[in-house]
């Protein structure tokens, strides 16, 4: 009987003591949370993913803009205003600045009033704003004051092109990102020749403002040396 009860004892003290410690591992610590590994892991993934959406999404807006750029830009190549129509914003028109300096004295056009520029008024000149150094009114036809002020080299293929970045400024206040603020531009960009020491570099600069997903131009810049 006693053996009986010894043995009793024993197997008490054995079960008591595998609930407490079978199953672990050398080194395994009491209370030990399995799980934070996996939840520095999973935060660690979900910050790489949305790094990569972001970047999927800024390719995504560059290449619109650029498609965008080339569009509007053989437009005017080509000399078909009228087709401007569709990409002018549909509340704020567009504003044509023949300097880097964007003034009261710029014209701004609706959608249907830049219509009336390029097909009734085509013959008609019109001021466009000062001309740098002498401060004479710029008053030109709109396919004169296109010819000049914004597509006066062949930007369709341009030397150089960035997006929202400067490429080339000169003397003249550069204030694009404070009278479009929140908007995108691209700059389509000649260098000046050595001949002329590079004063002759000129930029067209092409602001975009983003409606419903769809990007409009709001904004044509045109740069170069200035006095």
């Amino acid at each position: 009987m006693k053996k009986f009860f010894v043995l009793l004892v024993l197997g008490g003290i054995l079960i008591t003591g595998c609930k407490n410690g079978c199953g672990k591992k050398d080194g395994d610590q009491p209370g030990e949370d399995s799980t934070t590994y996996n939840k520095g892991e999973r935060a660690d993934t979900l910050t790489a993913n949305l790094q990569a959406d972001s970047a999927r999404l800024r390719l995504s807006k560059d290449s619109v803009l650029t498609s965008l750029t080339k569009e509007v830009l053989t437009i005017f190549k080509d000399k078909q205003y009228t087709k401007l129509d569709s990409l002018i914003h549909p509340e704020e028109g567009v504003r044509f600045s023949p300097y880097a300096t964007i003034s009261a004295d710029d014209k701004k056009f609706s959608r249907e009033e830049f219509k009336t520029l390029v097909t009734s008024n085509k013959n008609k000149k019109i001021t466009w704003g000062s001309f740098d150094g002498s401060g004479d009114p710029i008053i030109l036809t709109a396919a004169e004051y296109f010819k000049k002020f914004v597509y006066d080299a062949n930007f369709v293929a341009p030397e150089k092109f960035d997006i929202n970045n400067f490429i080339e400024t000169g003397n003249s206040v550069n204030n694009l990102k404070s009278k479009y603020e929140g908007s995108d531009f691209t700059e389509s960009h000649f260098s000046g020749s050595k001949k002329n020491g590079g004063i002759d570099w000129k930029s067209v600069r092409l602001v975009f403002k983003e409606v419903g997903g769809k990007y409009y131009l709001v904004g044509v810049v045109h740069d170069q040396w200035t006095i």
